[in-house]
């Protein structure tokens, strides 16, 4: 098979048209394999090195919408040009990564064929740009607009103390956050779980709307 065409294929499904020749150069340019992934609840997606035998990959899940999977890869791929530029061992969202973000995410704002009110906010994200971009309220705002309906909630989007369900029919109360995490008591165990502000969730009115406590 043909690794260019098969990536250039990939690039046209899940990026805006007209991000793609710059992103399809890039991957040309450095020995990175991307991945799409399966859908995650903690990530959106990851960067790992490679060693002297295998490359380092990019992976991305495969249910974000465009804009989410550009924002993510861009994420993603200033991970890598860290790796390639830094002989030394540096913080993994430290000033290195976000000037590659600024200087990756910066190109892409050129691109007018992109809709305004997603280049305002992924231009103020990258004056400082953060460890994930659902910390952003602005940015995580319009991304979440292009999703198509009917998707689940995520976590962070919930009051305090509401109910929900996760795939199983478990039934949470949500917590307080924790750093970075909400704890959340799980219903059917009475044991605490920590939940990443991405994970996809059913909310629920009551205990017992949907699921059964056991």
């Amino acid at each position: 098979m043909n690794r260019n065409r098969d990536l250039e294929a990939a690039l046209i499904r899940y990026l805006p048209g007209d991000c793609v020749p710059a992103v399809l150069n890039w991957f040309n340019i450095h020995p990175v394999v991307l991945r799409i992934s399966r859908s995650r609840r903690s990530k959106l997606g990851d960067f790992r090195g490679g060693t002297r035998l295998t490359p380092p990959v990019i992976s991305v899940n495969h249910n974000l919408n465009k804009y989410s999977f550009l924002v993510t890869l861009i994420h993603e791929m200033a991970h890598a040009e860290v790796f390639f530029t830094n002989s030394r061992r540096v913080k993994p969202h430290g000033e290195e990564w976000k000037n590659a973000c600024r200087i990756l995410g910066n190109a892409f704002l050129d691109e007018s064929t992109l809709p305004g009110d997603f280049r305002h906010a992924f231009a103020a994200y990258l004056e400082n740009p953060s460890a994930s971009s659902t910390s952003n309220a602005k940015l995580s705002e319009v991304l979440r607009s292009y999703d198509p309906p009917g998707l689940t909630t995520r976590i962070s989007e919930l009051e305090e103390n509401a109910f929900f369900v996760i795939p199983g029919g478990r039934v949470f109360r949500k917590g307080k956050k924790i750093r970075t995490r909400y704890r959340c008591e799980c219903l059917n165990n009475k044991r605490i779980y920590l939940f990443s502000p991405l994970a996809e969730i059913l909310p629920v009115d009551e205990p017992g709307t949907s699921g059964s406590l056991r």
